[in-house]
Protein backbone atom coordinates (compact mmCIF):
# COMPACT_ATOMS: atom_id res chain seq x y z
CA UNK A 1 0.00 0.00 0.00
CA UNK A 2 1.39 3.57 -0.77
CA UNK A 3 0.46 6.79 -0.48
CA UNK A 4 1.11 10.35 -2.10
CA UNK A 5 0.33 13.74 -2.95
CA UNK A 6 0.80 14.98 -6.29
CA UNK A 7 0.65 19.02 -6.35
CA UNK A 8 -1.61 20.62 -8.93
CA UNK A 9 -1.69 24.30 -10.52
CA UNK A 10 -5.13 25.27 -11.16
CA UNK A 11 -4.90 28.67 -13.67
CA UNK A 12 -8.65 30.66 -13.05
CA UNK A 13 -11.01 32.09 -15.39
CA UNK A 14 -10.89 35.49 -13.59
CA UNK A 15 -8.94 37.17 -10.45
CA UNK A 16 -10.53 36.20 -7.53
CA UNK A 17 -10.86 38.46 -5.00
CA UNK A 18 -12.71 38.66 -1.66
CA UNK A 19 -13.07 41.39 1.10
CA UNK A 20 -9.73 39.76 2.38
CA UNK A 21 -7.48 38.43 -0.50
CA UNK A 22 -6.90 38.00 -4.07
CA UNK A 23 -5.63 35.21 -6.71
CA UNK A 24 -5.51 34.55 -10.17
CA UNK A 25 -4.42 30.78 -9.50
CA UNK A 26 -5.02 28.22 -6.68
CA UNK A 27 -2.74 25.50 -5.97
CA UNK A 28 -3.69 22.45 -4.44
CA UNK A 29 -2.80 18.37 -4.16
CA UNK A 30 -4.32 15.17 -5.59
CA UNK A 31 -4.35 12.28 -2.94
CA UNK A 32 -3.24 8.68 -4.37
CA UNK A 33 -4.10 5.55 -2.20
CA UNK A 34 -2.29 2.85 -3.98
CA UNK A 35 -3.75 -0.79 -3.12
CA UNK A 36 -4.08 -4.33 -4.08
CA UNK A 37 -8.00 -3.08 -4.65
CA UNK A 38 -6.94 -0.51 -7.34
CA UNK A 39 -5.68 3.19 -6.69
CA UNK A 40 -8.49 5.78 -5.01
CA UNK A 41 -7.98 9.83 -5.17
CA UNK A 42 -8.81 12.79 -2.99
CA UNK A 43 -7.97 16.41 -3.35
CA UNK A 44 -6.68 18.50 -0.64
CA UNK A 45 -7.42 22.24 -1.20
CA UNK A 46 -5.54 24.39 1.14
CA UNK A 47 -7.03 27.91 2.56
CA UNK A 48 -4.93 30.97 4.29
CA UNK A 49 -8.17 31.54 6.49
CA UNK A 50 -7.34 28.53 8.24
CA UNK A 51 -3.69 28.68 8.46
CA UNK A 52 -2.84 26.27 5.78
CA UNK A 53 -0.56 26.69 2.74
CA UNK A 54 1.30 24.30 0.53
CA UNK A 55 4.54 23.75 2.24
CA UNK A 56 2.96 23.84 5.68
CA UNK A 57 0.41 20.85 4.29
CA UNK A 58 3.43 19.03 2.72
CA UNK A 59 5.33 19.43 5.81
CA UNK A 60 2.53 17.96 7.91
CA UNK A 61 1.92 15.29 5.59
CA UNK A 62 5.27 14.10 5.55
CA UNK A 63 5.33 14.50 9.06
CA UNK A 64 1.88 12.19 9.48
CA UNK A 65 3.40 9.66 7.12
CA UNK A 66 6.68 9.49 8.79
CA UNK A 67 4.59 7.69 11.20
CA UNK A 68 2.57 5.26 9.94
CA UNK A 69 2.55 1.60 8.92
CA UNK A 70 0.18 2.60 6.10
CA UNK A 71 -0.33 -1.17 6.00
CA UNK A 72 -2.19 -1.30 8.91
CA UNK A 73 -4.72 1.24 8.21
CA UNK A 74 -7.01 -1.25 7.41
CA UNK A 75 -10.47 0.10 9.31
CA UNK A 76 -11.76 3.36 10.31
CA UNK A 77 -11.07 2.98 13.93
CA UNK A 78 -7.43 2.68 12.87
CA UNK A 79 -7.83 5.09 10.09
CA UNK A 80 -9.11 8.11 12.68
CA UNK A 81 -6.27 6.99 15.01
CA UNK A 82 -3.60 7.99 12.81
CA UNK A 83 -5.23 11.14 11.68
CA UNK A 84 -5.70 12.44 15.57
CA UNK A 85 -2.00 14.12 15.08
CA UNK A 86 -3.27 16.10 11.89
CA UNK A 87 -4.25 19.46 12.30
CA UNK A 88 -4.75 20.82 8.61
CA UNK A 89 -8.40 20.58 7.81
CA UNK A 90 -7.85 19.98 4.16
CA UNK A 91 -5.18 17.66 4.64
CA UNK A 92 -6.82 15.26 6.96
CA UNK A 93 -10.14 15.60 4.49
CA UNK A 94 -7.89 14.38 1.65
CA UNK A 95 -6.44 11.36 3.64
CA UNK A 96 -9.56 10.10 5.23
CA UNK A 97 -11.51 10.40 2.14
CA UNK A 98 -9.23 8.77 -0.17
CA UNK A 99 -9.20 5.72 2.55
CA UNK A 100 -12.94 5.49 3.25
CA UNK A 101 -13.18 5.16 -0.56
CA UNK A 102 -11.09 2.33 -0.36
CA UNK A 103 -13.00 0.83 2.37
CA UNK A 104 -15.97 1.45 0.53
CA UNK A 105 -14.94 -0.68 -2.49
CA UNK A 106 -13.66 -3.33 -0.15
CA UNK A 107 -17.34 -3.75 0.47
CA UNK A 108 -18.27 -3.60 -2.95
CA UNK A 109 -20.42 -0.44 -2.27
CA UNK A 110 -20.47 3.43 -3.32
CA UNK A 111 -18.96 5.40 -0.31
CA UNK A 112 -22.43 7.03 -0.10
CA UNK A 113 -23.67 3.54 0.74
CA UNK A 114 -20.55 3.04 2.94
CA UNK A 115 -21.53 6.30 4.93
CA UNK A 116 -25.61 5.83 5.07
CA UNK A 117 -26.05 9.03 2.99
CA UNK A 118 -29.14 9.31 0.91
CA UNK A 119 -28.61 8.77 -3.37
CA UNK A 120 -26.77 11.48 -5.04
CA UNK A 121 -29.26 13.99 -6.39
CA UNK A 122 -28.80 16.24 -9.45
CA UNK A 123 -28.58 19.80 -8.05
CA UNK A 124 -29.00 23.36 -8.88
CA UNK A 125 -25.87 24.63 -7.62
CA UNK A 126 -25.17 28.61 -7.29
CA UNK A 127 -22.21 30.14 -9.25
CA UNK A 128 -20.08 33.03 -7.58
CA UNK A 129 -18.66 36.31 -8.93
CA UNK A 130 -15.65 37.41 -7.06
CA UNK A 131 -15.18 41.70 -6.28
CA UNK A 132 -15.09 43.21 -9.51
CA UNK A 133 -14.98 46.61 -10.87
CA UNK A 134 -18.52 47.87 -11.84
CA UNK A 135 -17.84 48.25 -15.14
CA UNK A 136 -16.85 44.42 -15.40
CA UNK A 137 -19.65 43.58 -14.03
CA UNK A 138 -22.03 43.36 -16.97
CA UNK A 139 -19.94 40.71 -18.58
CA UNK A 140 -19.01 39.08 -16.27
CA UNK A 141 -23.16 37.96 -15.55
CA UNK A 142 -23.79 37.85 -19.25
CA UNK A 143 -23.08 33.77 -19.58
CA UNK A 144 -24.88 33.11 -16.66
CA UNK A 145 -28.22 33.21 -17.23
CA UNK A 146 -28.54 29.33 -16.37
CA UNK A 147 -27.75 30.07 -12.93
CA UNK A 148 -31.00 30.27 -11.16
CA UNK A 149 -29.15 31.55 -8.08
CA UNK A 150 -25.33 33.75 -8.02
CA UNK A 151 -23.49 34.01 -4.87
CA UNK A 152 -21.95 37.95 -5.26
CA UNK A 153 -18.53 37.83 -3.02
CA UNK A 154 -18.73 41.85 -1.71
CA UNK A 155 -16.35 43.86 0.52
CA UNK A 156 -17.55 46.89 2.99
CA UNK A 157 -16.69 49.49 0.41
CA UNK A 158 -17.99 48.11 -2.95
CA UNK A 159 -21.17 45.96 -1.62
CA UNK A 160 -23.95 48.19 -2.27
CA UNK A 161 -22.79 49.72 -5.62
CA UNK A 162 -21.66 45.81 -7.00
CA UNK A 163 -25.42 44.76 -6.11
CA UNK A 164 -27.01 47.56 -7.52
CA UNK A 165 -25.38 47.15 -10.81
CA UNK A 166 -25.65 43.24 -10.70
CA UNK A 167 -29.66 44.18 -10.30
CA UNK A 168 -29.38 45.69 -13.29
CA UNK A 169 -28.39 42.43 -15.22
CA UNK A 170 -30.17 39.62 -13.62
CA UNK A 171 -33.30 38.10 -12.08
CA UNK A 172 -31.77 35.43 -10.31
CA UNK A 173 -31.67 34.96 -6.76
CA UNK A 174 -28.70 36.26 -5.33
CA UNK A 175 -26.66 35.36 -2.02
CA UNK A 176 -24.53 38.01 -0.76
CA UNK A 177 -21.09 36.53 0.48
CA UNK A 178 -19.14 39.73 2.82
CA UNK A 179 -16.04 37.02 3.68
CA UNK A 180 -16.60 38.58 7.47
CA UNK A 181 -15.88 41.67 5.80
CA UNK A 182 -18.10 43.90 7.52
CA UNK A 183 -15.91 45.15 10.94
CA UNK A 184 -19.18 46.48 12.81
CA UNK A 185 -22.62 45.52 13.00
CA UNK A 186 -23.95 49.19 12.56
CA UNK A 187 -22.26 48.96 9.42
CA UNK A 188 -23.55 46.35 8.33
CA UNK A 189 -27.35 47.13 9.25
CA UNK A 190 -26.55 49.97 7.59
CA UNK A 191 -25.79 48.38 4.26
CA UNK A 192 -28.38 45.78 5.03
CA UNK A 193 -31.50 48.56 4.88
CA UNK A 194 -30.27 49.66 1.05
CA UNK A 195 -31.46 46.62 0.16
CA UNK A 196 -34.88 46.40 -0.67
CA UNK A 197 -35.95 44.71 -3.88
CA UNK A 198 -32.73 43.45 -4.43
CA UNK A 199 -34.31 39.64 -4.71
CA UNK A 200 -31.72 38.64 -1.38
CA UNK A 201 -31.47 34.68 -0.76
CA UNK A 202 -29.48 34.96 1.86
CA UNK A 203 -26.28 36.50 3.62
CA UNK A 204 -23.53 34.89 4.43
CA UNK A 205 -20.81 35.57 7.30
CA UNK A 206 -21.10 39.69 6.60
CA UNK A 207 -18.63 39.98 9.59
CA UNK A 208 -15.98 38.15 11.83
CA UNK A 209 -16.88 35.16 13.56
CA UNK A 210 -15.62 36.10 16.74
CA UNK A 211 -18.29 38.74 17.11
CA UNK A 212 -20.85 35.85 18.22
CA UNK A 213 -22.74 38.77 20.27
CA UNK A 214 -23.30 40.69 17.41
CA UNK A 215 -24.71 37.82 15.36
CA UNK A 216 -26.99 37.01 17.75
CA UNK A 217 -28.13 40.75 17.74
CA UNK A 218 -28.40 40.50 14.29
CA UNK A 219 -30.43 37.80 14.12
CA UNK A 220 -33.21 39.54 16.20
CA UNK A 221 -33.20 42.62 13.88
CA UNK A 222 -32.16 41.17 9.87
CA UNK A 223 -34.72 40.68 7.41
CA UNK A 224 -32.67 38.12 5.43
CA UNK A 225 -31.37 34.31 6.09
CA UNK A 226 -27.80 34.74 8.24
CA UNK A 227 -25.46 31.95 6.89
CA UNK A 228 -22.52 30.80 8.80
CA UNK A 229 -19.42 29.98 7.15
CA UNK A 230 -16.34 31.03 8.70
CA UNK A 231 -17.95 30.34 11.93
CA UNK A 232 -17.84 26.72 11.39
CA UNK A 233 -14.68 24.68 11.29
CA UNK A 234 -13.91 21.18 12.18
CA UNK A 235 -15.79 21.82 15.37
CA UNK A 236 -18.91 23.65 15.64
CA UNK A 237 -21.34 24.26 18.55
CA UNK A 238 -25.05 24.13 17.02
CA UNK A 239 -26.58 25.02 19.81
CA UNK A 240 -24.89 28.17 19.71
CA UNK A 241 -24.91 28.93 16.19
CA UNK A 242 -28.25 28.42 16.23
CA UNK A 243 -28.47 31.68 18.50
CA UNK A 244 -26.71 33.37 15.80
CA UNK A 245 -27.32 31.91 12.24
CA UNK A 246 -30.60 30.77 10.13
CA UNK A 247 -28.31 28.17 8.35
CA UNK A 248 -24.92 27.06 7.94
CA UNK A 249 -22.78 26.28 5.33
CA UNK A 250 -20.43 23.10 5.59
CA UNK A 251 -17.57 22.70 3.50
CA UNK A 252 -15.76 19.48 3.35
CA UNK A 253 -12.15 20.94 3.85
CA UNK A 254 -12.73 22.81 6.59
CA UNK A 255 -14.21 20.11 8.56
CA UNK A 256 -11.62 17.99 7.30
CA UNK A 257 -13.79 14.88 7.25
CA UNK A 258 -16.48 13.19 5.50
CA UNK A 259 -17.99 11.69 9.05
CA UNK A 260 -17.80 14.58 10.54
CA UNK A 261 -19.77 16.94 7.85
CA UNK A 262 -22.54 14.11 7.91
CA UNK A 263 -22.51 14.58 11.77
CA UNK A 264 -22.65 18.38 11.34
CA UNK A 265 -25.46 18.40 8.84
CA UNK A 266 -27.25 16.53 11.07
CA UNK A 267 -27.03 18.32 13.80
CA UNK A 268 -27.62 21.82 12.29
CA UNK A 269 -30.80 20.49 11.07
CA UNK A 270 -31.73 19.45 14.97
CA UNK A 271 -31.15 22.43 16.10
CA UNK A 272 -33.46 24.01 13.46
CA UNK A 273 -30.54 25.36 11.06
CA UNK A 274 -30.86 25.14 7.19
CA UNK A 275 -27.73 23.57 5.66
CA UNK A 276 -25.59 23.93 2.55
CA UNK A 277 -22.98 22.15 1.00
CA UNK A 278 -20.20 24.25 -0.23
CA UNK A 279 -16.30 23.99 -1.49
CA UNK A 280 -13.30 25.58 -1.92
CA UNK A 281 -11.88 26.15 -5.57
CA UNK A 282 -11.27 22.56 -6.44
CA UNK A 283 -11.86 20.10 -9.56
CA UNK A 284 -14.26 17.91 -9.72
CA UNK A 285 -11.79 15.06 -7.47
CA UNK A 286 -13.01 17.27 -4.71
CA UNK A 287 -16.49 18.54 -5.62
CA UNK A 288 -17.77 14.54 -6.36
CA UNK A 289 -17.17 14.21 -2.76
CA UNK A 290 -19.28 17.28 -1.92
CA UNK A 291 -21.93 15.77 -3.89
CA UNK A 292 -22.41 13.04 -1.84
CA UNK A 293 -24.38 15.37 0.58
CA UNK A 294 -26.60 16.32 -2.05
CA UNK A 295 -29.71 15.04 -0.46
CA UNK A 296 -29.18 16.59 3.03
CA UNK A 297 -28.58 19.97 2.36
CA UNK A 298 -31.30 22.76 1.22
CA UNK A 299 -28.50 24.73 -0.63
CA UNK A 300 -26.28 24.06 -3.06
CA UNK A 301 -22.66 26.10 -3.85
CA UNK A 302 -20.13 23.25 -5.58
CA UNK A 303 -19.08 25.84 -8.07
CA UNK A 304 -15.82 25.60 -7.37
CA UNK A 305 -14.74 23.67 -10.68
CA UNK A 306 -16.53 26.07 -12.81
CA UNK A 307 -13.91 28.56 -11.78
CA UNK A 308 -11.10 27.06 -13.18
CA UNK A 309 -9.43 27.20 -16.50
CA UNK A 310 -9.11 23.62 -17.77
CA UNK A 311 -10.71 20.83 -15.34
CA UNK A 312 -8.95 17.98 -16.46
CA UNK A 313 -10.83 15.36 -14.02
CA UNK A 314 -14.96 15.83 -15.63
CA UNK A 315 -16.35 14.07 -12.66
CA UNK A 316 -19.12 16.21 -12.02
CA UNK A 317 -20.77 18.11 -15.23
CA UNK A 318 -23.08 21.00 -15.11
CA UNK A 319 -25.59 22.09 -17.39
CA UNK A 320 -28.07 24.68 -17.16
CA UNK A 321 -27.27 25.41 -13.51
CA UNK A 322 -27.19 21.59 -12.42
CA UNK A 323 -24.68 19.58 -11.13
CA UNK A 324 -25.01 15.62 -11.95
CA UNK A 325 -22.51 13.26 -10.77
CA UNK A 326 -22.57 9.98 -12.83
CA UNK A 327 -19.59 9.03 -11.24
CA UNK A 328 -19.33 6.56 -8.42
CA UNK A 329 -16.62 7.32 -5.76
Amino acid sequence: MKIWLEKIHLDLKVNWKLSRNQTNFKENFIVYLETIEGTFRSEIAPNIRYGETVQNILEEFHGWLSRQDISSILSRDALFESLKVVQLHSLRFGIESVFLSFFAHKKRVSLGQYLNLPGIKSVETSFSMPILPVGEIADYLKPLERFKSLKIKVSEESALEMLQEVRKHTQAKIRVDANEGWKSLEGYLKFERSLSGMNIELVEQPFPALMKDEYKELKKLTSYKILADESIEDEADFGELSKQFHAVNIKLMKTGSLVKAKDFLIEAKKHGLETMMGCMIETTIGISYGMLFSGLVEYVDLDGFLLVKDENFHLVHEENGVLTSPHKI
